[in-house]
């Protein structure tokens, strides 16, 4: 069986690892203290995906892709370009390190679309995700975690096709056994 290792990566990034139908464990972790170096926060991320790797087993890991640049040209800074676009990069090599080949991306508007139906600007969208994680009973403490949710709830419908029913309204009825 597939096992999916979800991330939401950033400055504080969040998690989630399952089999498509059941999440096993989800939390968010912030990787170096605000202010640290990116070596130290990209050194403390391959740290903690080696023993994520070791305790749960992925064969998947699968996360939210960072938009291009240009989607938010004047508010970004180099500082937060390179730890969005730099934590992929240790993530997927920690993964490959391990001999984990299945490493994919995420689009976040298909993301939406399949855990919420509809693709909102981020600030509605992030207690959208957040609620619709908490309707569906996983205590979230933050969007992050919420997102990496998300992310692992798309990647296993891609996975497994029957799963895409359970996270629409429609679903979750199904699954209590009601009309």
């Amino acid at each position: 069986m597939k096992r999916v290792l979800a991330l939401d990566l950033a400055s504080t990034s969040g998690w989630a690892v399952g089999e498509p139908g059941m999440l096993l464990a989800h939390g968010s972790i912030r990787f170096a203290s605000k202010g640290a170096s990116h070596e130290a926060i990209f050194a403390n991320a391959f740290d903690w995906m080696q023993d994520k790797l070791g305790v749960y087993g992925p064969t998947t890991v699968v996360w939210e892709a960072p938009l291009p640049t240009s989607f938010s040209r004047g508010r970004t800074t180099i500082d937060t370009t390179t730890l969005l676009f730099g934590l992929p990069a240790v993530i997927g090599l920690a993964a490959y390190k391990r001999g984990i080949y299945d490493i994919r991306k995420a689009e976040i508007a298909l993301v939406r679309r399949h855990f919420i139906g509809e693709n909102p600007k981020r600030a509605l969208a992030k207690r959208m995700v957040k609620h619709a994680c908490q309707v569906r009973g996983w205590d979230v403490t933050d969007d992050n975690e919420a997102d990496a949710i998300a992310v692992w709830s798309y990647q296993c419908s891609l996975i497994a096709p029957e799963q895409a029913l359970l996270a629409t309204p429609l679903g979750r009825r199904m699954r209590r056994g009601t009309r």
